[in-house]
């Protein structure tokens, strides 16, 4: 065989045979680049799936420095109120709360908006946290619904405290003088009852409401006042011209908004109370453009005061009474007038006070209800009586089977809508 025919037959072989049989496999045909593709592709997923991962910002955003975009599923929260218009604003409000409005209409571009179905916000780190928090109250509660219990009372006088100041805990207060306090419902129903049968306590219609965790509650008492606030022309001619009737609201109105903490065991709560007093009204005479007639007609100009309490009360307990004063207001939804028309028996001084108590009763109970509901169910089961035996036993048959000894009572106490109270007061959890 010469040397052409050995290269044209080593060409060949070439051509039909694979490299890795002459030993002569590159080092870069392995599948290294999927193995090194395959972690990055599982990185975005793991991004994707973890909720605080950030999100990417729309395409249209002036983006910041430092800032992230994050996504939050709220549907199964706003499912709880199909028939409220807007559920998710109650979320919006309560961040604004944590927060505060100044970290959102800054120099720097921020979002926060929400639909039924998801929140969306842009700002930092640091504020984003927060919001994570206030997000996952709403959603991730263990109870749902709250029954609140209102009361308003109007105290004669200030002096309703002499007796109970010592077992109240302030938490706060307004600008015009009102106080926040704390109490035991104990304490709380000894002073109701205390007050009433010294009828030195008005005690106004009382109300029971169950809402969603963190929506808003509005209750309003009220009563109008009619007074001559002008003058009408009645007819073209004539006298011409007669008082008209307005009218003026004396009212009570709450706004309450309570948010159940991690734990489900106390609430901050948003609570807005405006009382508005008609105190009395001065009697004005003005001259009127009759033709006949007295020149001269009365109208009324009313004198009227008003008190707001616009605060945030954190970490209030769960069966515990909240207890407010709104300020001093003389007859508040009473008659003003005295005997006869003179201020002799009139109102001189009340005090408003309002007695708030909250209950959870929603798609799951208290833990603390749970417990004494298993606690007493025990309790119960080992205080049954044995069943009677309608027929002797023989003596053998009762060796054979004798009756298992009897366990220890325990003691237990009656379940309740909330924390257990004892006897003090405590909670039953630090017993």
């Amino acid at each position: 065989m010469n040397r052409r025919k050995a290269m044209m037959l080593t060409t060949l072989l070439g051509f039909l045979a694979p490299a890795r049989l002459f030993g002569q496999e590159e080092a870069g045909r392995k599948s290294a680049p999927k193995k090194a593709s395959r972690p990055a592709a599982d990185d975005r997923e793991r991004e994707r799936e973890d909720p605080e991962s950030p999100d990417e910002p729309p395409s249209g955003l002036l983006r910041e420095s430092g800032y992230q975009m994050r996504t939050y599923d709220i549907s199964s929260y706003t499912k709880l109120a199909p028939g409220q218009q807007n559920p998710q604003k109650a979320i919006v409000e309560w961040i604004f709360r944590r927060t505060g409005t100044a970290d959102w209409h800054g120099d720097k571009i921020a979002v926060l908006s929400a639909s039924r179905g998801q929140v969306r916000a842009y700002n930092s780190p640091e504020i984003l946290k927060q919001v994570d928090d206030v997000v996952e109250r709403f959603t991730g509660a263990t109870d749902d619904i709250l029954s609140v219990h209102v009361r308003y009372f109007v105290a004669a006088d200030t002096r309703w405290r002499h007796q109970v100041f010592s077992q109240l805990t302030a938490v706060g207060n307004g600008p015009q003088g009102q106080q926040i306090w704390t109490m035991r419902m104990a304490d709380a129903a000894m002073m109701v009852s205390q007050l009433q049968s010294q009828k030195t306590l008005r005690a106004l219609p009382e109300e029971r409401f169950e809402m969603l965790n963190g929506q808003t509650l509005t209750h309003k008492q009220a009563q109008p006042r009619t007074f001559a606030g002008g003058m009408q022309r009645e007819s073209a001619s004539g006298q011409g011209y007669a008082p008209k009737a307005d009218k003026i609201e004396e009212s009570i109105v709450l706004k309450f908004s309570p948010l159940l903490t991690f734990e489900d065991d106390a609430v901050d709560a948003s609570i807005d109370l405006t009382i508005n007093t008609v105190r009395m009204f001065h009697r004005t005479k003005v001259i009127a453009p009759r033709e006949q007639g007295p020149p001269e007609m009365t109208v009324d100009v009313p004198e009227v005061s008003m008190t707001r309490l616009d605060q945030v009360v954190k970490n209030w307990q769960l069966g515990q009474v909240l207890l407010i004063t709104g300020g001093i207001h003389p007859g508040i939804l009473e008659s003003k007038s005295g005997w006869l028309g003179t201020p002799i028996g009139a109102p001189s001084t009340s005090e408003v006070l309002v007695f708030i108590d909250i209950e959870t009763g929603g798609k799951s109970k208290s833990k603390n209800a749970k417990k004494a509901e298993i606690e007493q169910a025990s309790a119960e089961e080992e205080e049954a009586p044995a069943p009677r035996r309608s027929k002797p036993r023989p003596a053998a048959a009762a060796d054979a089977e004798e009756d298992p000894p009897a366990r220890p009572r325990k003691t237990s106490r009656r379940a309740t809508r909330g924390p257990d109270l004892d006897s003090d007061g405590t909670s039953g959890e630090n017993r």
